[in-house]
């Protein structure tokens, strides 16, 4: 007979200890030593995994890395990705409030005359301070309710801990049962879930997407010939089976380019040539050493990278081995758009030309170039142009001169508000001609930007690469997101596409770091932006995605506006 085991951290008695109560055995109480609570932010999982981190903080402070290669973001290959169902959609994904059993008594407090005060039971409504369920699958499903026909709010990722009740809700239709996780929902236990924080998927995607970084996780694009797909480690004899000119690759020194991985051991748990274990919902593959090679126009992120026997490796966040030096490591764009305010307000001027000058004095006294102007440098204009020598210029907010010029694009604040710019409610415009991008609230512009829409324009999406026009809502945001293509003149893979907002059918706001052309149509149809505007405009949108989810769904996201 299976046991079933209820992990409870004992943190108020400084004891260090997980009681495993073993639900077959009512009266049988043992105890355990849990001893990987090294780090505050992966409660129960190792902190060995830290060459990672650093990684990630690096990539994200890097400079600038234009692109040529062509936008690639429009198709979605997991159906699952977008849920077109409206009955999965819940209306609104609101926080509650995590319910925890502040009361408890701590150990030297007793009753008088009748010793400790025993501990509350279990409940399946109150969240436990250490208590988790761990996510085994790409999506682990969070239902509004203990009920395979409840509606869908969010997924987890592979390696998320959620914070659970004590005991399960329910078992129907869940053998394992049903458990409440923060901040609100429930998950099944089973293939994508697990109670046990030792599972070796846990402790190989312990890192988490880090939703402080333009670029969640770190980024490799393939290069060519693409890397080859590892199930293990491989041996020597396995890497000249499968990459034929390793000998001559090998000697252009790429993996110098991933110097976190340099001397970082790999994790023990592969250490040996072992298989890496496959998330619950991936296709399930032939289990030999390899699964295949990448596309040439790809992308990974990694949530760990290390060293084995000379050679550097990264493991995607789908749980395969990648050799290191067959990509090259993504840097996030440096561009970011304008946060404004009462004082610092519309009008704006971005410059998208590189040969542009900021100038000083006046049409009486004269005037003289103070500085060459950053690509995509925005300007707080006030008042019409003035004409200086013939040229028209315009009057910055801090007393200097921008003379116009074709690469300009100036956002200028609206004549009359829609009629859903009230109460304070956010939502965002998108000018197709323009390329910009401006978030209000109410009737208050709060930022500014630009964007990559649809390559072709005002066209029709339906037989073109255009962005559709109208007014939808955002349905379902991912913190990544897989995009691909399966065309024969436009083959790409892009695993993990940071900050996805999906506002019509397949057609989203997210990042792109294949390229840096933004303020230029580029995309297949969704609405391209820098990696820190889509982690900005991320943070503040509808449905929000709790700490440690990786989606959430709602029939009332934040209301975008596409026009020309």
């Amino acid at each position: 007979m299976a046991l079933r085991h209820v992990f409870v951290g004992v943190g108020a008695g400084g004891l260090g200890a997980v009681l495993a109560l073993h639900g077959a055995f009512p009266g049988l109480v043992s105890a355990r030593v849990w001893k990987q609570f090294e780090s505050p932010d992966r409660p129960g999982i190792s902190a060995e995994r830290t060459s990672v981190v650093r990684l990630s903080q690096r990539h994200a402070a890097g400079v600038s890395a234009a692109s040529s290669e062509q936008d690639a973001a429009l198709r979605v290959k997991d159906p699952a990705d977008v849920p077109t169902d409206p009955s999965h959609l819940v209306a609104g994904v609101g926080v509650v409030p995590a319910l925890i059993d502040t009361q408890a008594a701590p150990d030297d407090d007793l009753r008088q005359g009748l010793g400790p005060v025993p501990p509350s039971a279990p409940s399946p409504d109150v969240l436990e301070p250490d208590l988790y369920v761990g996510a085994l699958s790409k999506q682990t499903i969070i239902r509004a309710r203990p009920d395979h026909d409840a509606p869908i709010v969010g997924f987890a990722r592979t390696g998320a801990l959620l914070r659970r009740a004590g005991v399960a809700a329910s078992n129907k239709g869940c053998a394992e049962g049903w458990y409440r996780v923060e901040p609100e929902g429930y998950v099944c236990l089973g293939k994508a879930a697990t109670l046990d924080p030792e599972h070796p998927i846990l402790q190989l995607a312990s890192v988490q997407p880090d939703r402080s970084l333009p670029l969640p996780y770190p980024y490799g694009r393939s290069r060519y010939p693409t890397p080859p797909l590892y199930t293990k480690l491989p041996s020597a004899e396995e890497q000249r089976l499968a990459e034929q000119d390793l000998s001559h690759h090998l000697t252009k020194k790429f993996a110098s380019k991933w110097p976190d991985a340099q001397g970082t051991p790999p994790p023990s748990l592969l250490a040996h040539g072992e298989m890496v274990p496959r998330p619950y919902g991936y296709p399930i593959l032939k289990r030999e050493f390899l699964t295949g090679y990448a596309m040439t126009d790809s992308a990974f992120a990694f949530v760990d990278v290390f060293e084995a026997d000379g050679r550097a490796y990264g493991l995607s966040t789908d749980m395969s081995i990648l050799p290191l030096d067959r990509l090259e490591p993504v840097r996030a764009s440096e561009f970011f758009g304008v946060v404004l305010d009462e004082q610092r307000t519309l009008p704006v001027t971005f410059v998208r030309s590189t040969s542009q000058y900021l100038y000083e004095g006046s049409a009486t006294l004269g005037i003289k170039p103070l500085r060459a102007i950053a690509a995509r440098e925005a300007f707080h204009v006030i008042g019409d142009p003035v004409k200086i020598g013939g040229v028209k210029f315009l009057a910055t907010r801090d007393g200097y001169l921008l003379k116009q010029h074709p690469r300009q694009v100036t956002i200028e604040p609206r004549r009359e508000m829609p009629k859903w710019a009230k109460d304070g409610r956010l939502w965002l415009e998108v000018s197709l001609l323009k390329q910009t991008l401006v978030a209000y609230r109410g009737n208050e512009p709060i930022f500014a930007t630009l964007v990559s829409t649809g390559k072709d324009g005002l066209g029709d999406p339906e037989t073109t690469h255009s962005t559709p026009q109208g007014v939808f809502l955002i349905h379902t945001k991912h913190v990544t997101s897989t995009m691909s293509g399966e065309a024969a003149d436009d083959e790409y893979d892009l695993r993990d596409v940071p900050y996805v907002q999906y506002f019509k059918d397949g057609y989203a706001l997210h990042a792109a770091f294949w390229h840096d052309a933004f303020g230029d149509p580029r995309s297949h149809g969704c609405i391209n932006l820098s990696p820190a505007d889509a982690r900005h405009l991320f943070s503040i949108t509808d449905p929000p995605v709790p700490l440690r989810w990786h989606s959430a769904l709602s029939t009332r996201g934040t209301l975008v506006y596409v026009h020309p």
